[in-house]
């Protein structure tokens, strides 16, 4: 998620708002990073795979006129992290969906836009009108604003988010195990994986394996002092090799490695 990117070294300057009533069943928050175009960190972002997709608009300059250039897309789940070039972008705002809402919003497979980025543009019926107009005037804060509009209206004609997808998400239901969610969810071997991709755009052993990963790296940032060894077992993770193990895999670093990028 945004506040763990880049190992949480941009956290304390995002504004995290809360979704208005309307949306609060798609989406978990709103956020806006607006930030020099010259950070000595813009070049060498890390995105974390993340089990959520999201609504993006950026704000770009470029070129050497220092032409501003405007783009609104759709970020599917990724399953492992991403590296990004942010030199010229000046201002993202963004909307994180709850898991299993992309294929509700958009109708669409949640896997077909897995790892991909995509104009907003070409999933929307042209009722929607040039939505990236909406987002090119205007403060950050009316950006967020229109964002969470832009959502309300698509939720207006959406299909329902999969009941079975807010089991796992519950922290009280939440399931340690695979075949334990597989039963927990009322959903055959089987059908699981097909079940899985339609709503999570992934396995639900990548997903599972992704909220957990992203549980302790919070925990560590936010208790510093803490062990390794101690956050692999408040989170989950069989020992302390296992969290580096499954770290390296999602993020490509140790969960040191990945923590220096803070600074």
């Amino acid at each position: 998620m945004v506040t763990l990117d880049q190992a949480g070294w941009n956290r304390s300057a995002i504004v995290l708002v809360p979704p208005p009533v309307p949306i609060r069943q798609v989406v978990t928050f709103l956020w806006i990073d607006a930030r020099p175009s010259a950070s000595p960190r813009a070049e060498q972002w890390r995105i974390v795979a993340d089990d959520a997709a999201h609504l993006i608009y950026a704000r770009y300059v470029d070129g050497p006129g220092r032409t501003e250039r405007h783009r609104l897309h759709v970020v599917g789940p990724r399953q492992v992290f991403a590296d990004a070039d942010c030199r010229r972008r000046t201002v993202t705002v963004g909307a994180r969906l709850e898991p299993g809402a992309l294929s509700a919003l958009f109708r669409v497979s949640a896997h077909e836009l897995t790892d991909r980025s995509v104009s907003i543009d070409s999933l929307v019926r042209p009722a929607f009108g040039p939505t990236l107009s909406r987002f090119e005037t205007g403060a950050p804060s009316d950006a967020v604003m229109r964002l969470g509009e832009l959502v309300a209206d698509l939720a207006g004609e959406s299909r329902p988010v999969d009941s079975r997808v807010r089991l796992l998400t519950t922290p009280d239901a939440y399931p340690g195990r695979v075949r334990d969610a597989a039963r927990h969810l009322g959903i055959g071997d089987r059908a699981l994986r097909a079940w899985s991709a339609a709503h999570l755009g992934m396995g639900l052993r990548r997903f599972m394996t992704i909220r957990r990963l992203h549980r302790a790296l919070e925990y560590r940032i936010q208790h510093p002092h803490t062990t390794w060894s101690r956050i692999a077992a408040a989170t989950g993770f069989a020992d302390h090799s296992h969290l580096v193990r499954d770290c390296r895999a999602l993020l490509g670093e140790s969960p040191g490695e990945f923590l220096t990028r803070a600074g």
